[in-house]
């Protein structure tokens, strides 16, 4: 089984002008994320994928394989689809397919480990890790609440329409799916909650996919605000 890591890469972000190019300790923020990816060593190939040939030439750069994709993607998923539909990787339907959005310079081999291993029981993973008060009422930072045995039901910017009672995890910007679901999952119809929260996952929710979660420890700083940068900044 092989198992393949993509980095989607969209210039246009709508909340941090330009993300992926991001200075952070005279290093993009792609190029951070990348290093993490490759330090985890557990990949059989890893690919950038963007539509910008700014990033492209940034990344090959800095020796990553960057494929350039449609502008016309909605999602980082609809990129992967497009990027494993060009590779002449010889997949096979069960190889897994890692996401790593090019937000989460934290992750390593632990998370990654973590999320592979959920391939024993589902098709489509994810990590999640527990919510501070403090991020409750952030609305970049995306919660979910699952099952006891840590299925999915639902993903939110706010946490308004679940009960109180309902333990809050935060979201970690990282999906594992087979070749055979990635490719089923761009064929889905949207839906009206996935527009209006600008989450793909709900789609998948909507047309009856089970998402497993991995819960990690760490509470990783997903970069996606001005906010999240200065934290980082801080910290650095």
């Amino acid at each position: 089984m092989k198992i393949i890591a993509v980095i989607p890469a969209r210039y246009k972000s709508t909340r941090l002008k330009n993300k992926p190019l991001i200075q952070i300790n005279n290093k993009p923020l792609i190029q951070l994320t990348y290093e993490a990816v490759v330090n985890t060593n557990l990949f059989d190939s890893i690919y950038i994928t963007t539509d910008a040939k700014k990033i492209q030439t940034i990344s090959e750069n800095f020796g990553a394989i960057c494929i350039l994709t449609s502008t016309e993607n909605r999602n980082g998923t609809e990129r992967c689809v497009e990027l494993i539909q060009k590779i002449d990787e010889n997949l096979n339907d069960n190889d897994i397919i890692v996401n790593i959005q090019c937000d989460e310079p934290f992750i390593n081999k632990q998370h990654i480990n973590k999320l592979i291993n959920l391939f024993k029981e589902d098709t489509i993973g994810t990590l999640i890790t527990p919510l501070k008060t403090s991020e409750v009422s952030d609305e970049s930072i995306v919660k979910t609440i699952t099952t006891k045995d840590l299925k999915a039901i639902d993903f939110s910017r706010t946490n308004k329409n679940w009960a109180k009672t309902k333990k809050l995890f935060k979201h970690i910007g990282v999906y594992a799916y087979t070749k055979k679901t990635l490719l089923r999952l761009k064929e889905l119809k949207v839906v009206k909650r996935e527009l209006s929260e600008s989450l793909e996952q709900l789609r998948w929710l909507k047309h009856n996919y089970s998402i497993k979660c991995a819960v990690i420890n760490e509470s990783l700083i997903s970069i996606n605000t001005k906010n999240d940068l200065k934290k980082v900044l801080k910290k650095n």
